[in-house]
């Protein structure tokens, strides 16, 4: 009998590895420099902990252009609630979740993260358990202080200070646009957030536990790739009907 074709390998077939193609190095480049920009204080200081979990949004909302389980910049769901997705999964790490990051498909983005990185630095080991991050995921669903945010294991001094819902609806009509010239290759868009994920996690590799920015990276890319983005129709809606101040 033949073998199901997953939803990954549907998305990836005939796909080639165009990451050496001369475009995709500025497109990289000019995502990184939009997450370190857009988080730089008026000292000049970045938070290691933010630019990692804004890199890893920019990942998670690509995984929802690329899935098509709904409209990214354009959908009816309340913006936060949790949306669960086979197809992110795959596209996170196929259908491997038991197995360590060495036995998920070519071309996952677990795959790809763990291309660019160096193994002296972030070793296979340093990777979170895959398995778990689903089910902390799942577990965690319908806590209201989770609301813009992803449940996430690391320590609470280790939690970024910006709500990752934010993250992705103020940076999306950049990314939007820095991406615009390869728009219609939604394997290539994604294959570039992660590629410029794993030059953030290169630059902070020697301020930050390596597990721990792992964890934190691909925490984020799970939960924010199944919560639902806040779209410009919803933000129009929240400042024409603002919330009654409490007392």
């Amino acid at each position: 009998m033949p073998r199901v074709m997953k939803f990954f390998d549907r998305f990836l077939k005939g796909a080639s590895d165009q990451s050496t193609e001369p475009i995709d190095a500025p497109l990289r480049k000019a995502l990184v420099d939009l997450v370190l920009g857009s988080l730089r204080d008026k000292d000049g200081r970045i938070r290691v902990e933010d630019a990692i979990s804004a890199a890893a949004t920019i990942i998670a909302e690509r995984c929802i252009d690329a899935t098509g389980d709904y409209p990214l910049r354009d959908h009816d769901l309340a913006p936060g609630s949790r949306v669960f997705s086979t197809k992110a999964n795959e596209l996170i790490c196929g259908d491997v979740s038991d197995g360590g990051p060495s036995q998920v498909p070519r071309d996952s983005i677990v795959d790809i993260l763990r291309g660019r990185l160096d193994p002296t630095l972030y070793a296979d080991a340093d990777f979170p358990a895959l398995s778990e991050v689903f089910k902390q995921y799942a577990a965690r669903i319908g806590n209201a202080a989770d609301w813009g945010k992803v449940p996430l294991s690391v320590s609470q001094g280790n939690l970024p200070f910006i709500m990752p819902l934010r993250v992705g609806y103020e940076t999306r009509r950049r990314v939007d646009q820095i991406l615009d010239p390869i728009r219609g290759d939604k394997a290539r868009c994604l294959r570039i957030a992660v590629e410029s994920l794993a030059d953030i996690l290169k630059m902070t590799a020697s301020v930050i536990d390596h597990k721990l920015a792992l964890m934190l990276a691909i925490e984020t890319i799970n939960g924010m790739s199944k919560t639902a983005p806040m779209t410009e129709k919803a933000m129009r809606q929240a400042q024409a009907n603002p919330a009654p101040k409490a007392g």
